[in-house]
């Protein structure tokens, strides 16, 4: 019979032996049920002056509309805009990839990754963000590598014409059932968005998931994003005291050298400067529409019971935009009638493929349908014109305190 010592070791062995199956069952049952953030949304970037160079007469501001992996127009664009890497500043509207040829969005992605070219995140770009998360974590569950193995082999022996509809098949079968259940509703296994998240490499991957949702350039006094920004929450009239555009922000009087104490007249410079910049930070934090994620990646409009739509209908919200913006009347001004305290804003943005190019006095939409077999669009700011007025006649568009070029490729 074992010694008191030798039961006690025994006991405690055991013990310490139950206690790691026990936690170790618990930690695999957490890492089942708990499902990470796939959407890994990064939040407002904003540039610097030297970030965004359109005061700098050797240098260049280049944006570029959506270009869904078509590298050939990329390239030819960069060609034709004569891009100087060592100079120029290359940024892009988001959507970069997706849609097109996959071999085409594997490089572009790969480009801009390498040199971490400065831009937004898309819809299709955030899809696929989802998707790598999604695998990464389904790769970290107890058996979840092994099964995404055998899927992708039975995927090579089958090489089926339609991935989706045959994902869809197999994971109708067997223990595929279960590691279904873990797809979120909506999406598409195996589709465009799901080969190019498998394919990322590691540096691709944190690339895109380094992505904002919105630039801002306090500088230039412009907002670059996806598929949009509202000025007002669409429920209240512009001129309401809750609209960001509608009061003079809150400042420590020592800024305002107007003499009188208040806002009763025109700030200097300076000044003025310091409340536009407030005003521009109130529009992202106080329209609440504009702190959706899912507004600035995929709204095209606004339908008359306020509500925001991805589809054609409604009014397009750089009306509404350009509405609110011909409205400011300076800060020496009351909200009253068709007039508002402020100074306007630009919003550069792509996705709204359906309008084209569409160039307005406060945005600029630069989704030309390059994949649809159009053109691929870019915008080009330099100091010869940003500080020169608005020709129609030398092919420039208004932005901000003078104008800008368009220069486009075919598809």
């Amino acid at each position: 019979m074992p010694s008191f010592r030798q039961q006690l070791v025994i006991f405690t062995t055991l013990s310490l032996v139950c206690l790691f199956f026990f936690y170790s069952g618990a930690y695999t049952n957490e890492l089942w049920e708990r499902t990470p953030d796939f959407s890994q949304y990064a939040p407002t970037r904003t540039l610097s002056r030297s970030e965004f160079p359109v005061d700098d007469s050797m240098k260049r501001v280049i944006i570029f509309g959506d270009i869904h992996g078509m590298n050939e127009p990329f390239h030819h664009l960069l060609k034709k805009a004569e891009y100087r890497p060592e100079v120029d500043t290359l940024i892009h509207a988001g959507d970069i990839i997706a849609k097109g040829p996959h071999s085409g969005s594997m490089d572009v992605i790969g480009y801009m990754a390498a040199h971490n070219v400065t831009g937004v995140r898309g819809n299709h770009d955030q899809k696929i963000v989802e998707w790598r998360a999604w695998q990464d974590w389904i790769a970290t569950l107890p058996g979840g590598g092994r099964w995404l193995n055998d899927l992708y082999a039975a995927l090579d022996l089958a090489e089926p014409d339609d991935p989706e509809a045959w994902a869809v098949k197999y994971c109708k079968h067997g223990d595929n059932k279960r590691w279904a259940q873990r797809i979120p509703a909506g999406w598409k296994m195996l589709g465009d968005h799901y080969r190019i998240a498998r394919a990322l490499t590691t540096a691709q991957y944190d690339y895109l998931r380094s992505l904002p949702l919105v630039l801002h350039v306090p500088s230039a006094h412009t907002f670059i994003t996806h598929a949009g920004l509202l000025p007002s929450d669409p429920r209240y009239r512009p001129t309401h005291s809750r609209q960001p555009l509608a009061h003079v922000p809150s400042i420590p009087t020592a800024w305002l050298k107007s003499g009188t104490g208040s806002y009763g007249k025109e700030a200097d410079s300076d000044s003025i400067e310091m409340l536009r910049h407030l005003q521009e930070i109130a529009i992202l934090r106080d329209v609440p529409q504009n702190s959706d994620p899912w507004v600035t990646l995929n709204m095209r409009g606004v339908l008359d019971d306020h509500s925001i739509t991805r589809d054609t209908d409604g009014t397009p919200w750089a009306e509404i935009w350009n509405r609110d913006m011909e409205m400011c009347a300076g800060f020496g001004s009351a909200a009253h009638g068709k007039k508002l305290p402020c100074h306007p804003a630009s919003v550069i943005y792509g996705h709204a493929a359906s309008r084209g190019l569409d160039p307005k006095r406060w945005s600029t939409g630069l989704d030309s349908g390059c994949v649809k077999g159009k053109r691929l669009s870019a915008m080009i700011i330099e100091a010869k014109t940003y500080k020169q007025s608005f020709d129609a006649a030398k092919a420039t568009v208004p932005f901000g305190i003078g104008s800008a070029r368009l220069l486009s490729v075919a598809c």
